[in-house]
């Protein structure tokens, strides 16, 4: 074969092996994974106990994070089981390295007073969150919540359509999974906060 032949081949060969790109690595997750280095927006809330509580004084420990409210007969309720039976689920040792919360997209109904009552009639024994809604609501914008605000016949006269993130966020305080389905299956995002706590 001609040298200047060989050589026209070899450089064709180079560029397409350059225009082949290999397939991104999968992702060790089930739910939606997201881009290493991204932090958790911070934000400090009241809990159902009246003390404050601040995402940044978890660091250090695995920090599970959805969102409610306690007159949501529909979704909500699906996502608490969910957490209760996954808490179930760990290990003594792996429960210690796991902070579970919710947040209520209701703070104009849902009062301290009235998440200690809701949960304790549950028997709901993980942190709960609320506070003024000015307090509230930049929370609920940066972890994408958005509540849709509607008028109904409940009591209080109104309700929310609202999404139902449930976030895994890693003891260094980095968001790394999301799950956005209502009913997500347990095992698999037990899987996925192993996979957390594993490092």
């Amino acid at each position: 074969m001609p040298r200047a032949l060989f050589a026209i081949l070899l450089v064709g060969l180079l560029v397409l092996a350059g225009c082949v790109q290999e397939p991104p690595p999968a992702s060790p997750f089930n739910g939606q994974e997201f881009d290493n280095g991204m932090y958790a927006p911070l934000f400090t809330l009241e809990s159902m106990d009246g003390e404050l509580w601040s995402l940044e004084e978890q660091r250090g420990k695995t920090v599970v994070m959805a969102f409610i409210y306690t007159r949501c007969y529909e979704t909500c309720p699906v996502i608490s089981a969910a957490i209760n039976h996954a808490k179930t689920k760990l290990t003594s040792e792996e429960n210690l390295s796991v902070v579970w919360v919710s947040i209520t997209i209701d703070p104009y109904h849902d009062s301290p007073s009235v998440l200690q009552n809701w949960t304790s009639d549950r028997g709901y024994d993980w942190v709960h969150l609320t506070g003024i809604d000015s307090a509230v609501n930049p929370v609920l914008d940066a972890y994408d919540v958005d509540p849709i605000h509607f008028e109904d016949n409940s009591s209080q006269g109104y309700g929310f359509s609202h999404p139902q993130p449930t976030y895994v966020i890693d003891s260094s305080g980095h968001l790394r999974v999301v799950w956005s389905e209502v009913d997500w299956p347990v095992d698999l995002f037990l899987e996925d906060l192993r996979t957390v706590l594993a490092g």
